[in-house]
Formats: C-alpha cells, structure tokens, sequence
C-alpha cells in the first residue's frame, strides 16, 4: 500500500499548518526531509520531535512532528503528522518535498477510509468524523461526537449479534430435527423478533432528527403578495433580511436566510407571493416559488387575519397539503382572529412566533432525544430494510408456519444491520461515502 500524504488544515495564513502522512513508509519518507537530533524512525510512538524541514541544504520551516506507530493510530498504519508555521507558501513546499521523495498524494477522507479498512473504526464511526467537521450546531456536533465514540454502532453491533444469535438456534433446531432440539417449542421467537422490532422501530424514529441535526432542514415560506411573508423571515432571523413595503410583489426572487430551532440549523427561504401576472420576472419568481415546494422538508403558509381565503390561495394549499406543512394566519395586530388549524401570528411584532417555533420543532420530530441517532440515509434505509425484514418473519411465524421459514428473512436482516456498520458493504459504497470528506481527512 502507497504511503499517502496531504494538508489536514485549512489552506491559507494561521498559526500553523499540519501536513499529514500514513502508510508503511511514513518514518523513512519523513526522515529524508526532516533533520532533527534524534532518528525519526527509531523514535517511540505518542512522541513529538522538534527539527527542522529541509530541501537539500536549504532549511525551509522549523517544525515538530508527532510520531505514531501502527497500530496505533488514527489509521492504524504509521503515521508522521509534521506541524509547520501556517502559510499556503511554506505548507505546499513540505508537501511538495514529501511528493518528491516518494509519498502519493491523498484522495478526499483517504486517511478515515484507511482507518475503517484497517479496523480501527466502523462505517457509522467513520462518517461521524466528517458530520462533525460539518457539524451546523452545537447539538449537531454534540451527537456526532456520540457517534465517534461508538453510541450508535454499540446498539447496531449488539442488536445484530442478538438477530445472529437466534438464528444460529433456528438452524440448530433445523439440522438436527431427530434430536428434538428446538429453542422457540414455547412461542417466544415471536417474542424475541417482536422484540427486535421494537428496538430498530426506535432506532428509525430517531433517523429524521438525526438527519436534520447532520444536515440542517430546507423550509420555504409562501404565500400570496402581501401576506407578510418577508415579515415572518425577518422575525424568524431576527434581522432585516427581506425587504418589506405595502407594495405587493416587491419580493421576485428567493431571500434565503438561517437560524436555529431546538439544534437544528434551519434555512427558511422567503419566495415570491404566488399569483397569476404577466410580469415577466415577477412570473420567474412565481415558479421558483412553486419548485422550491416540492425541493423542501416543510412549508410554512402565510395568509391573513381579517378576510376569507382567496381562490388563489386555495391553490396554493393544494400545492402543500401533502407536505409537511404549517399554516400561519398573519396580521393578529390589525385583526383579533382564531382560526382552526391555523397559528395566528403578528410578524410585524413578533406575537406568536414562540408558539410557531414550537410547531417547527414538533413537526421535525425534534423532541426525539437519544445518543445514538441515525444520521443519514444509508443508515437510515439499512435499518429500514433489517426492520422489513424481521417484520416478514414475525408475520411468517403468526400465520402457523415452522420457525425454519424465518431463516432467510433473519439473515438478511443481520445483513443490512452489518451494511450500515460496514461489514459487509462494497467497495463502490465505501468509495462514494469517503469522496465527500475534505481532503486530508
């Protein structure tokens, strides 16, 4: 295997830079440009030597570089991490000379990919690493880092050794029928899968909250001209970011802007009022609007206090009533009005925006707490796909049939829940999954 090297962080002025190398010859590549008094490959693991970088006898930084041994390290390989002055100068001449003297220059997360391939960590662990270099919110890195630490494989890896478990018990009962040896004579496999379905149930619930805490959630806001929706997205930010008049349609284009509800980092996106017109840009925006509905995890409508629904609007709720939606009755300072279904809001002051935070919030299903949340759909659908599964062969055993006909449906749950940890994933999942990292990572 190559011995790989790339800046682990971020290019440009800083304090220092880290240039960081893995791989089989990381000592004897290191030690050709590192001049220190002691020897770099005789150097004990968790040690740091201080020396300088050189390139023949030019000295380009003075530098320390950390010595970690296989097998332990972050890759599990042998690892040299070089802390050098920050600078895109000097950085990318270090790494220029480890390129020269024999290092190959690292794909995107090459140094996570190499430590789940070596062990060192699962698939569920290894992505934890970029959600929290990505993490939005603190609450989103907070459970990233729950991830790294192992929460949500320790509850895959147990749960899926318990499906195994059983079926191994099955199979038992199956290959030696003449012994008479069978674990489930009582019923309780039905109890024992009833059981496993429970728990990936939990598991799955927590999915959308863990996802909207990884990648932040999409809300687009609309409605017709002068509703108040450029209002409610400056409440909600608590800034002038829309421009607001008495004149209708004064928003054409999407105003984005962002802010966080219970954790999660959410965009809300102030759109065109929705009208017929035959202002050609007003009518650009009219369809930005209409495609930014179908585009996004919820939807917030404004209409208002004080008057029926227009026909117009009418349609406009066709367009969300199959969506995650909301619906706002703004304007409560002009006109004092309940209606059902709907949360009565005054944008211009700010009145029953708690209320409507609140109903974000429950909508996402934000109220789901755990340490161990599914943060995307890979793991999402893989837990999915186990929970089908031990479904099919719960239903298999209630309708009288032998518990042998369970086997493949328990396998291939046991399968999927080895898919999401890694054990049995291929190598063009693998490969997609680390592409998004950042490189040096």
């Amino acid at each position: 295997m190559d011995t790989i090297c790339a800046i682990a962080t971020p290019r440009g002025k800083g304090g220092i830079s880290v240039i960081r190398i893995s791989g089989p010859e990381a000592f004897t590549i290191t030690k050709k440009i590192f001049s220190s008094k002691k020897d770099i490959e005789k150097a004990e693991g968790y040690t740091i030597l201080h020396g300088s970088i050189k390139d023949g006898d030019e000295k380009v930084d003075e530098v320390l570089v950390s010595v970690f041994r296989a097998p332990k390290s972050f890759t599990g390989e042998n690892v040299c991490e070089i802390s050098c002055h920050g600078g895109v100068i000097v950085t990318e001449r270090i790494l220029d000379l480890l390129l020269n003297a024999g290092c190959s220059l690292a794909d995107k997360g090459e140094f996570t990919k190499r430590a789940f391939m070596n062990g060192k960590m699962s698939l569920t662990q290894a992505e934890a690493v970029h959600d929290i270099i990505e993490a939005k919110t603190k609450k989103g890195a907070f459970m990233a880092i729950n991830r790294l630490d192992g929460a949500l494989t320790d509850k895959i890896i147990a749960l899926r050794d318990e499906i195994i478990k059983s079926l191994a018990m099955i199979q038992v009962s199956t290959d030696f029928p003449d012994e008479d040896i069978d674990s489930f004579q009582d019923g309780s496999l039905v109890n024992i899968l009833s059981d496993f379905e429970k728990r990936l149930e939990a598991l799955l619930k927590s999915a959308q909250r863990g996802i909207y805490l990884s990648n932040g959630a999409r809300c687009a806001i609309v409605g017709m001209p002068n509703a108040g929706k450029s209002s409610l997205l400056n409440c909600l930010l608590e800034e002038e970011k829309a421009i607001v008049t008495h004149i209708p349609g004064t928003t054409r284009d999407v105003i984005e802007g962002r802010c966080e509800i219970d954790g999660v980092l959410i965009n809300f996106l102030d759109t065109a009022g929705i009208r017929e017109t035959d202002d050609v840009i007003e009518k650009i925006g009219v369809d930005k609007a209409k495609k930014l509905i179908a585009e996004c995890d919820f939807v917030i409508f404004v209409t208002e206090c004080g008057r029926e629904m227009k026909d117009e609007e009418k349609e406009i709720y066709e367009l969300i009533k199959d969506k995650n939606n909301i619906c706002v009755l703004n304007k409560s300072d002009e006109f004092d009005e309940i209606r059902e279904g709907f949360i009565t809001i005054s944008a211009k002051y700010g009145e029953g925006i708690d209320v409507l935070k609140n109903k974000i919030s429950s909508l996402l299903d934000m109220g789901v707490e755990s340490n161990a949340m599914i943060a995307n759909e890979r793991q999402r659908q893989a837990v999915k796909n186990a929970l089908e599964y031990i479904r099919n062969a719960k239903k298999t055993l209630e309708e009288g049939f032998f518990s042998d006909l369970t086997v493949i449906d328990i396998h291939d749950a046991a399968n999927e829940l080895g898919e999401a940890e890694g054990m049995s994933v291929n190598d063009e999942v693998v490969d997609r999954i680390f592409k998004d990292f950042c490189l040096g990572k």
